[in-house]
Protein backbone atom coordinates (compact mmCIF):
# COMPACT_ATOMS: atom_id res chain seq x y z
CA UNK A 1 0.00 0.00 0.00
CA UNK A 2 2.86 2.34 0.85
CA UNK A 3 4.49 1.71 -2.56
CA UNK A 4 1.28 2.72 -4.36
CA UNK A 5 1.01 5.91 -2.31
CA UNK A 6 4.67 6.85 -3.05
CA UNK A 7 4.08 6.18 -6.77
CA UNK A 8 0.99 8.43 -6.78
CA UNK A 9 2.84 11.23 -4.99
CA UNK A 10 5.81 11.00 -7.39
CA UNK A 11 3.45 11.10 -10.37
CA UNK A 12 1.60 14.13 -8.98
CA UNK A 13 4.90 15.95 -8.29
CA UNK A 14 6.19 15.18 -11.79
CA UNK A 15 2.93 16.37 -13.37
CA UNK A 16 3.02 19.66 -11.45
CA UNK A 17 6.68 20.27 -12.40
CA UNK A 18 5.89 19.61 -16.06
CA UNK A 19 2.95 22.06 -15.80
CA UNK A 20 5.21 24.76 -14.36
CA UNK A 21 7.70 24.15 -17.16
CA UNK A 22 5.03 24.62 -19.81
CA UNK A 23 3.94 27.89 -18.23
CA UNK A 24 7.47 29.25 -18.45
CA UNK A 25 7.78 28.56 -22.19
CA UNK A 26 6.73 31.66 -24.17
CA UNK A 27 4.02 31.07 -26.73
CA UNK A 28 5.10 32.02 -30.22
CA UNK A 29 2.16 33.51 -32.10
CA UNK A 30 1.43 36.13 -34.70
CA UNK A 31 0.65 39.59 -33.33
CA UNK A 32 -3.02 40.46 -32.92
CA UNK A 33 -4.10 43.25 -35.26
CA UNK A 34 -7.05 45.47 -34.44
CA UNK A 35 -8.66 48.66 -35.66
CA UNK A 36 -6.25 50.47 -33.31
CA UNK A 37 -3.35 49.30 -35.47
CA UNK A 38 -0.29 47.78 -33.85
CA UNK A 39 -0.92 49.46 -30.49
CA UNK A 40 -0.67 46.88 -27.71
CA UNK A 41 -3.76 46.11 -25.67
CA UNK A 42 -2.12 47.50 -22.53
CA UNK A 43 -0.92 50.68 -24.29
CA UNK A 44 -2.89 53.88 -24.72
CA UNK A 45 -3.96 54.72 -28.25
CA UNK A 46 -5.02 57.89 -29.98
CA UNK A 47 -8.48 59.12 -29.00
CA UNK A 48 -11.08 58.50 -31.71
CA UNK A 49 -12.60 61.81 -32.84
CA UNK A 50 -16.33 62.33 -32.34
CA UNK A 51 -18.22 61.97 -35.60
CA UNK A 52 -21.37 63.82 -36.54
CA UNK A 53 -24.36 61.50 -36.12
CA UNK A 54 -26.49 60.85 -39.18
CA UNK A 55 -29.92 62.45 -39.30
CA UNK A 56 -31.98 60.54 -41.86
CA UNK A 57 -35.65 61.44 -42.38
CA UNK A 58 -37.73 58.32 -42.71
CA UNK A 59 -35.09 56.04 -41.20
CA UNK A 60 -32.24 53.94 -42.53
CA UNK A 61 -32.97 50.91 -44.73
CA UNK A 62 -32.24 47.56 -43.13
CA UNK A 63 -29.96 45.08 -44.88
CA UNK A 64 -31.75 41.86 -43.97
CA UNK A 65 -35.06 40.58 -42.56
CA UNK A 66 -35.47 41.01 -38.80
CA UNK A 67 -32.48 43.37 -38.56
CA UNK A 68 -32.99 45.83 -35.70
CA UNK A 69 -33.41 49.24 -37.36
CA UNK A 70 -30.53 51.70 -37.05
CA UNK A 71 -31.13 54.91 -35.10
CA UNK A 72 -31.56 57.71 -37.70
CA UNK A 73 -30.71 60.55 -35.29
CA UNK A 74 -28.17 61.56 -32.66
CA UNK A 75 -28.47 59.89 -29.25
CA UNK A 76 -25.75 61.95 -27.56
CA UNK A 77 -28.14 63.20 -24.87
CA UNK A 78 -30.02 59.92 -24.48
CA UNK A 79 -30.05 58.31 -21.04
CA UNK A 80 -30.86 54.67 -20.53
CA UNK A 81 -30.49 53.52 -16.94
CA UNK A 82 -32.30 51.05 -14.75
CA UNK A 83 -34.82 53.76 -13.79
CA UNK A 84 -34.91 55.96 -16.91
CA UNK A 85 -35.10 55.43 -20.66
CA UNK A 86 -35.27 58.71 -22.55
CA UNK A 87 -35.92 56.84 -25.84
CA UNK A 88 -39.42 56.17 -24.56
CA UNK A 89 -40.06 59.91 -24.30
CA UNK A 90 -40.75 59.78 -28.06
CA UNK A 91 -41.00 56.08 -28.93
CA UNK A 92 -43.46 54.68 -26.37
CA UNK A 93 -47.04 53.76 -27.26
CA UNK A 94 -48.31 56.81 -25.36
CA UNK A 95 -45.93 59.39 -26.90
CA UNK A 96 -45.38 58.00 -30.40
CA UNK A 97 -48.42 59.61 -32.05
CA UNK A 98 -47.58 63.09 -30.84
CA UNK A 99 -43.84 62.86 -31.59
CA UNK A 100 -44.38 61.00 -34.91
CA UNK A 101 -41.50 58.70 -33.94
CA UNK A 102 -41.31 55.04 -34.89
CA UNK A 103 -43.25 52.87 -32.48
CA UNK A 104 -41.60 49.74 -31.10
CA UNK A 105 -43.20 46.57 -32.51
CA UNK A 106 -45.66 44.48 -30.51
CA UNK A 107 -42.88 42.00 -29.71
CA UNK A 108 -41.30 44.64 -27.46
CA UNK A 109 -44.47 44.60 -25.33
CA UNK A 110 -44.44 40.85 -24.62
CA UNK A 111 -42.65 38.60 -22.15
CA UNK A 112 -40.57 35.64 -23.29
CA UNK A 113 -43.65 33.50 -22.73
CA UNK A 114 -45.76 35.72 -25.02
CA UNK A 115 -47.72 37.44 -22.25
CA UNK A 116 -48.86 40.95 -23.26
CA UNK A 117 -47.49 43.89 -21.26
CA UNK A 118 -48.59 47.52 -20.89
CA UNK A 119 -44.96 48.75 -20.79
CA UNK A 120 -41.85 47.76 -22.76
CA UNK A 121 -40.56 44.34 -21.73
CA UNK A 122 -37.51 44.40 -19.46
CA UNK A 123 -35.73 42.27 -22.07
CA UNK A 124 -36.20 45.06 -24.64
CA UNK A 125 -35.72 48.05 -22.32
CA UNK A 126 -32.05 48.79 -23.15
CA UNK A 127 -32.62 49.95 -26.74
CA UNK A 128 -28.98 50.50 -27.72
CA UNK A 129 -28.18 46.81 -27.20
CA UNK A 130 -29.73 46.26 -30.63
CA UNK A 131 -30.36 49.70 -32.15
CA UNK A 132 -27.24 51.73 -32.97
CA UNK A 133 -26.83 55.28 -34.29
CA UNK A 134 -24.88 55.83 -37.48
CA UNK A 135 -22.26 58.48 -38.17
CA UNK A 136 -20.91 60.26 -41.23
CA UNK A 137 -17.52 58.57 -41.52
CA UNK A 138 -15.41 56.43 -43.79
CA UNK A 139 -15.65 52.67 -43.16
CA UNK A 140 -12.91 51.27 -40.92
CA UNK A 141 -12.72 48.06 -42.96
CA UNK A 142 -13.78 47.22 -46.50
CA UNK A 143 -17.29 45.81 -46.77
CA UNK A 144 -18.70 44.29 -49.93
CA UNK A 145 -21.98 43.10 -48.42
CA UNK A 146 -24.91 43.22 -50.86
CA UNK A 147 -28.51 43.15 -49.72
Amino acid sequence: MMKILKHILKSALLASLVGIGFQAVPVLADPVYSLRGLVGVEDESEMIPNRRAMAVDGGIDVSFDDQPPMVPHSIDNTRITLHENSCLGCHSKDNQKESKAARPPRSHYRTRDGEKLREISTGRYFCTQCHAPQAYTEPLVENEFRN
